[in-house]
């Protein structure tokens, strides 16, 4: 009853202002840490619940038509896009504790998912002025690059890739993890917030005398009035590599943002080009004019990320017995999708933790070229040959841990 009292008085009756009360005003209520941080944790999921349910219950609502914002028509603002993209995080109440926790979890999965990671929180710091939703495609291409390669080495797939079919010829590039990814800018998409600084170097495959030129103050002002430039595609006529003051019929910006310097990308779809193009295949013709170049969707590497880390049983001890219990099966569907969001959080915050280690002593070229040998060591182990191609295996995300400088 005193600790009733004593909650009453702080103001901290419900699971919403419990889960956001301060751990210290907790422990000195309960007088023990433990017992603090475990009312903590209760409120927290206790107040996540309520609010998935009020979710769920204005869901029932009219449904709306389903948007694509890479579609014409249906774009979304630059900070619309990037919020719909949010991956799943970690929950901030212990250093010690979440890499304690992280150290004991086992990820079941196959390789191309650990790929895509990655590569998601690699160029978090080699290319630190691109927003998620270009490294989520960039993750995606460099996943899909190698696996069509893969597959060709191995016989499942004859004839040449798109990319050695020279599909990606004309076009600028990047290389992340050795793989040149052939990209498409992004002219005009403001993602930043007025005033905040990019950092990092620019890793775009300058040729023929491009230079890259800083954006002057000018351009970081007018950051609040840049036009949303989603469908870039739009902007790229004749030369794929002319910047939009010289393409022609292109539309010029009066007021250059930071982005017309230094632009986000999309990562072109060399397969889906080569499938789709109208154009014979010809040398010649590879990087013929197009308004509507194909890219990797961020959304679907999103999802990819979200749907391919389960929990390893084969490292854990069962659980203990438990009186039969009825559970739907919707219910058990929501507690895997929870399970997986959660591996993934815990995968990106290891991953984001080795490479914050390295980045200041070795640099973004540096770091670039490790990563491929890094992910080699931590990548599950399955048959060699063809009986491996898809297959999956642990990921124990304390190897990772121990990848940090």
């Amino acid at each position: 009853m005193t600790k009733v009292q004593a909650l009453k008085e702080a103001s901290l009756t419900t699971p919403e202002s419990l889960s956001k009360a301060p751990l210290p005003a907790l422990q000195t209520i309960f007088g023990d840490e433990k017992l603090a941080k475990q009312v903590l944790s209760t409120a927290k999921r206790a107040f996540k619940k309520r609010t998935s349910s009020s979710t769920t219950e204005t869901s029932h609502s009219p449904k709306k038509a389903k948007t694509n914002p890479l579609i014409p028509g249906q774009e979304l603002s630059p900070a619309e896009l990037e919020a719909s993209l949010a991956l799943p995080t970690v929950d901030p109440l212990n250093d010690d504790d979440i890499e304690a926790e992280i150290n004991k979890t086992v990820l079941y999965t196959n390789r191309a998912p650990l790929v895509v990671a990655f590569v998601v929180q690699l160029t978090k710091y080699t290319m630190p002025t691109q927003p998620l939703s270009s490294r989520l495609s960039l993750a995606q291409a460099v996943m899909s690059m190698g696996a069509q390669s893969k597959a060709r080495n191995l016989g499942i797939q004859s004839g040449n890739t798109a990319e050695e079919a020279g599909w990606g010829e004309g076009q600028p590039s990047v290389r992340i993890m050795s793989r040149k990814i052939p990209v498409m800018r992004r002219w005009g998409y403001s993602w930043r917030e007025c005033g905040q600084e990019p950092s990092g170097q620019d890793t775009i495959n300058r040729e023929e005398g491009e230079q890259h030129i800083p954006p002057t103050a000018e351009a970081r002002s007018a950051c609040s009035g840049a036009k949303n430039d989603i469908q870039s595609q739009e902007t790229i006529k004749g030369d794929p590599s002319t910047p939009p003051a010289e393409a022609p019929n292109a539309q010029i910006n009066q007021h250059p943002t930071e982005s017309d310097y230094d632009p986000s990308l999309w990562a072109l779809n060399l397969e889906s080009l080569a499938k789709t193009s109208p154009y014979s295949t010809t040398p010649t013709s590879k990087s013929a004019p197009s308004n509507n170049l194909p890219i990797h969707d961020p959304h679907s590497a999103r999802n990819y990320l979200l749907k391919s880390f389960a929990t390893s049983t084969s490292s854990s001890p069962p659980p203990p017995p438990l009186a039969p219990a009825k559970i739907s099966k919707s219910a058990a569907l929501v507690k895997e999708k929870e399970e997986k969001e959660n591996n993934v959080a815990r995968l990106l915050y290891a991953l984001n933790l080795v490479f914050a280690s390295w980045i200041d002593v070795i640099g973004p070229e540096e770091l670039d070229r490790r990563a491929f040998g890094w992910y080699s060591r931590v990548r599950p182990l399955v048959e060699a040959g063809r009986e491996g191609w898809g297959g999956k295996g642990d990921v124990r995300l304390a190897e990772i841990l121990k990848l940090r400088r």
